[in-house]
């Protein structure tokens, strides 16, 4: 502990340090060193409040072991801890023992094998802002909880700050990205593909998420497109309810009034899933609407539940009523019309197109008795790309091998983005080894073309053929998503075809079983993804592991 003939000294140095900056990051590690060495090298975790979620977060640490971290990274309010005495009552409180601590602090300080644990608040203008947790190794820090009083006070204060600037910078930044989007799309309405990008972009930024569509209503058929997305998962869209009698879209539309899900009220429901397999907890649709005319919808989602708040809400809204005058100028203009049915990301035909070309071709090539085949193409370890280059070299990545597939096929060949790193290609009057050989030209095509900034890109391909495979659309789809599947089982960067119908038996082993190990291989490596997503540190605390220096952690034993 701080003797008491440098504690003036240590407490200026501690001022100067957490108020030398406005950013919340910087803020939150000088508290925390701050605290250590104020507390003879005490184990510190520090919580702001989230009163939506009624909960403390857990904002910053050192010291805790990886059990505690986890336990400790949210902490409801009515939790039988030390917090909860703070945030009842505004004031400091201590712990001598396992024995006279509530349960939760019972169970931390048993595993830090503490000497004891002080709770102090973090209040600022009479508002509880946070909370302070102290493991401590010497029981005489235990007779200074007073003086840490007042060392959480000056830290509140600086948080306080911190928030506010941060609140005003992030406002700031978002009403001007969407004066550029409102520019944006004043110069390209009669461009479909432009409008709902810069629309997809911008809605990703205003509502701070990875995660949206846009939807345009069908009016003919009765049923949405999904003209753009960003952050979906591939293999989850046939569970995105595209109908407007029973989905989330529709009902946003008829009302013509923006719906939030996960808010604590209504659950979402009909929903894709965010890459890695992640179900969305959060979801918020706003209706395309142009005077009259119900246009469709758009819907930002996070994995997080109460993931938007009113303010990101108004925004959406008023980016709506921009993106509605614009898809409305553009779905107007004649030469624009069959820009729709093309992915806004890629260039390609979109999946809702796909599904309709497939049904044709297939219906095309039982009336002429030709042969045609599919090929479905996954990107391999397209995650990879997104966890350590960033979101934006995987969007990157996914242009390049859509641009490498555009050049590869025939000008009759149909290819599309079936999913987030998923392609599709029909191949019209094309036999089965003729598919293999398109398929493998792709492949080696992607394989020897390095993507700028990223490098060696791969693909794996399913392939499979009408009538050999299945003599219609859904089986044949079924078996391409299997052959696809085995690619990837059998160790990616290769080609597969699906042996089943008239091609089956020519394999080692039963391609039933085959497929169902590669199948719930595949089910494995998502379920390997989302449990790491789930225990990777939150984007909000990312300084918890690195660097080192500034948050350190004891390993567990």
């Amino acid at each position: 502990m701080t003797s008491e003939a440098n504690v003036l000294p240590r407490f200026l140095q501690l001022q100067k340090a957490v108020m030398s900056s406005l950013r919340l990051k910087d803020v939150l590690d000088a508290s925390v060193n701050s605290f250590t060495e104020m507390a003879a090298g005490a184990k510190v975790a520090l919580f702001l409040c989230d009163h939506d979620s009624m909960s403390f977060r857990l904002m910053a640490a050192k010291g805790y072991n990886d059990a505690s971290l986890d336990q400790l990274r949210v902490v409801p309010f009515a939790a039988e801890s030390l917090l909860k005495h703070v945030l009842q009552k505004r004031t400091a409180i201590s712990a001598a023992d396992a024995a006279s601590a509530p349960d939760l602090s019972a169970a931390i300080m048993k595993r830090e094998v503490s000497k004891g644990q002080i709770a102090l608040p973090l209040t600022a203008a009479n508002a509880l802002v946070g909370a302070v947790l102290l493991e401590v190794n010497n029981a005489q820090v235990l007779s200074f909880v007073d003086f840490l009083r007042e060392v959480a006070d000056l830290v509140a204060l600086s948080v306080s700050n911190a928030i506010v600037f941060g609140r005003a910078e992030y406002e700031r930044e978002r009403l001007s990205t969407l004066h550029k989007a409102t520019c944006a799309l004043n110069g390209s309405a009669l461009e479909i593909n432009q409008v709902l990008q810069v629309g997809a972009d911008t809605a990703l930024v205003l509502a701070n998420t990875p995660c949206c569509a846009i939807v345009l209503h069908d009016a003919d058929n009765d049923v949405f497109q999904l003209a753009a997305f960003k952050g979906l998962d591939g293999g989850s869209l046939t569970e995105f309810d595209m109908k407007p009698a029973t989905s989330i879209a529709g009902a946003v539309m008829r009302s013509t009034k923006t719906e939030q899900f996960g808010d604590g009220g209504k659950k979402p429901y009909g929903m894709p899933r965010g890459n890695g397999g992640l179900p969305f907890a959060s979801v918020v649709a706003v209706p395309l609407v142009h005077g009259d005319r119900a246009i469709g919808a758009l819907e930002v989602f996070s994995t997080e539940s109460r993931a938007f708040r009113r303010e990101q809400i108004d925004l959406l809204e008023a980016l709506a009523q921009q993106l509605s005058a614009s898809l409305h100028i553009g779905l107007s203009h004649e030469s624009s019309i069959s820009q729709s049915v093309v992915d806004a990301h890629t260039g390609l035909t979109n999946r809702w197109q796909f599904d309709t070309a497939l049904d044709k071709e297939v219906e095309r090539s039982q009336r002429k008795n030709h042969q045609m085949s599919v090929l479905l193409i996954d990107i391999d370890h397209l995650a990879q790309i997104n966890e350590h280059l960033g979101e934006e070299r995987g969007d990157e990545t996914i242009k390049h091998v859509a641009a490498t597939i555009k050049k590869t096929v025939r000008d009759i060949d149909v290819p599309c983005r079936y999913g987030g790193e998923e392609f599709a290609v029909i191949l019209p009057e094309t036999s089965h080894s003729d598919a293999l050989e398109v398929a493998d030209r792709l492949r080696q095509q992607v394989r020897n073309t390095p993507a700028s900034g990223i490098g060696l890109v791969t693909v794996s391909v399913g392939v499979a053929t009408y009538p050999d495979n299945a003599a219609d659309s859904k089986t044949l789809m079924h078996d391409l998503e299997e052959a696809l599947n085995v690619a990837k089982f059998e160790g990616r960067d290769r080609v597969k075809a699906a042996l089943t119908g008239k091609l089956a038996g020519h394999g080692q082993i039963a391609w039933t079983d085959l497929a169902n190990q590669a199948r719930m291989a595949v089910i494995s490596d998502r379920q390997s993804r989302l449990n790491s997503r789930l225990t990777t540190t939150p984007e909000y605390a990312t300084w918890l592991e690195k660097p080192s220096s500034l948050v350190g952690k004891k390993k567990s034993n």
